[in-house]
């Protein structure tokens, strides 16, 4: 409980020096008898220089028929690089700490993906996340392959909304469509 309220706290006052935060909601579709959820996830990112940013977040699911909670607590890096013309390749890559009523384990991702811009207003992604437990995958039961498809329209400069489909294969079996609200500071 001390590590969760100590992120917590970490989280809130790093919003003074956030260039962005993204609330998102998600519908989760249990696929081959996996359950049904709803996910709320809030992030905050800052870019180092024009290839490099950091974020922090942390996520909050709940089971539809059981009202089981997980929640994880992640930080990571994004790299990104032009790749062809306006088509810009990144890679993100994080650590988090998953709390849920079955215990608490330690986790890593790395997602590669593509940006592209289709109109000055409207930027398409693709991607695709690796996850696993750091700690005893097999016991864990956190390794997921996960592709996701998404576009984002920019409002004005200071807002942005937009939509994601993810497709998880592995331990966990779901898709999802993920609606998101960013702020730029």
């Amino acid at each position: 409980m001390k590590k969760i309220l100590v992120a917590a706290l970490a989280l809130a006052s790093s919003l003074a020096f956030a260039g962005t935060a993204t609330f998102e909601g998600s519908k989760v579709n249990g696929l081959d008898g996996a359950k049904d959820a709803m996910s709320t996830n809030f992030a905050i990112s800052e870019s180092i220089n024009k290839n490099l940013s950091v974020h922090t977040q942390l996520t909050s699911q709940q089971t539809d028929s059981t009202n089981a909670i997980s929640t994880r607590l992640e930080v990571g890096g994004t790299y990104s690089l032009p790749v062809y013309g306006p088509v810009t390749g990144y890679t993100r890559v994080a650590l988090g700490q998953k709390y849920s009523t079955a215990g608490q384990f330690t986790y890593y991702s790395i997602e590669p993906g593509l940006s592209v811009p289709l109109t000055s207003s409207l930027t398409a992604k693709v991607g695709y996340r690796f996850r696993t437990a750091a700690e005893n995958p097999n016991v864990n039961k956190d390794t997921t392959d996960t592709v996701r498809v998404g576009v984002s329209y920019a409002i004005n400069k200071q807002h942005a909304v937009g939509v994601r489909y993810d497709r998880m294969t592995g331990d966990s079996r779901n898709d999802s469509v993920n609606i998101f609200v960013t702020r730029s500071f």
